[in-house]
């Protein structure tokens, strides 16, 4: 009966010990921004305009978020500190824009994420545009989904809906700048 005890207590000492030590790294971590890379679409010329949403492309790329954390913290941490990684905020840039071609011929985009460690697809965003001449929308967000899932593995995909509002006169090349929060 004392060696049972004496082994919970044991185990009991060393959780807590494991509980308090991810205590303390987020208290000295306190958390860091990390901008993913940028990604770049082309939208081809629209000649009709669909009342649907229609797929604009998916895109894979590799992110390390080990070297993200310890770019952002001067190698003292890592991937492991990150309890929570949230978007921030999303740029959304039309790089050759015109008067007659620029975010406001579309209406809204949506984005999913899916990674090589979860498969199943998160919506990062919905945006509505408003239909006014922009090449630039800055968006922020109080309500994003948790990430830190989908980040751990290398392999990141960003599937893209759209729907546009009127038809483009060429094609109009689209840039996406994310910053993520990672605590």
């Amino acid at each position: 009966m004392k060696k049972l005890v004496m082994n919970f207590l044991i185990a009991g000492a060393i959780l807590v010990h494991l509980s308090s030590c991810k205590k303390l790294i987020a208290a000295v971590y306190g958390g860091s921004d990390v901008t993913v890379p940028e990604f770049k679409m082309t939208i081809p010329k629209i000649y009709s305009v669909s009342p649907k949403e229609i797929p604009m492309g998916s895109y894979s790329f590799y992110f390390n978020l080990d070297s993200a954390v310890k770019a952002n913290t001067g190698g003292i941490f890592g991937a492991n500190a990150v309890n929570s990684i949230k978007i921030k905020k999303i740029t959304i840039k039309i790089i050759n824009p015109d008067a007659d071609d620029n975010l406001a011929n579309i209406d809204s985009v949506r984005v999913t994420l899916q990674s090589a460690t979860n498969n199943i697809p998160v919506e990062l965003f919905n945006i509505g545009f408003p239909d006014t001449y922009a090449n630039t929308y800055d968006y922020t967000t109080a309500n994003s989904p948790e990430l830190v899932n989908y980040l751990k593995g290398n392999t990141i995909i960003y599937n893209v809906y759209g729907k546009m509002r009127r038809v483009t006169n060429k094609t109009l090349s689209m840039a996406v700048d994310a910053t993520l929060r990672a605590d």
